[in-house]
């Protein structure tokens, strides 16, 4: 098969989620370098969320080959999943902004951009859901 007719074919709902997963590659990288010292004392296990972020790549790269009429749900869950993991790892870093106490340790600023930009891999993720992964309707499921 041909990579050009390979991409020919792909609709908007794709290229959504092709994007969702580049932007998830970065969001882990980032979190990979930054969470040994972003996240509170209590959450030192930021891997995790990096790990998250590297499932919908993955997903991705498989429906590429094998098209999926939604292929954009398995996104959705894992983006969803995703940004609970950051929200339940972020909160004492929050509180200690909002309370000016720095107990806990943690960067706010750091912690807001894997809070905002998982919620931006949410949302495209749910958009995507909207719109055809190929622009002729044929699929394997």
């Amino acid at each position: 098969m041909n990579f050009k007719e390979l991409f020919k074919n792909k609709g908007i709902g794709y290229w959504i989620c092709t994007g969702a997963a580049v932007l998830s590659l970065v969001m882990a990288i980032i979190v990979f370098a930054t969470s040994g010292t972003a996240l509170p004392r209590l959450h030192t296990d930021g891997y995790v969320i990096g790990i998250v972020l590297l499932l919908p790549v993955i997903v991705q790269a498989v429906v590429t080959f094998f098209p999926v009429r939604f292929a954009a749900l398995p996104a959705v869950l894992l983006y969803t999943v995703a940004l609970g993991t950051v929200i339940l790892r972020i909160p004492e870093a929050v509180a200690d902004y909002f309370n000016n106490v720095h107990y806990q340790g943690g960067d706010f600023g750091t912690c807001m951009v894997y809070f905002v930009g998982v919620l931006v891999l949410v949302i495209a993720s749910v958009a995507a859901c909207f719109f055809d992964q190929n622009k002729d309707g044929k699929y394997l499921i």
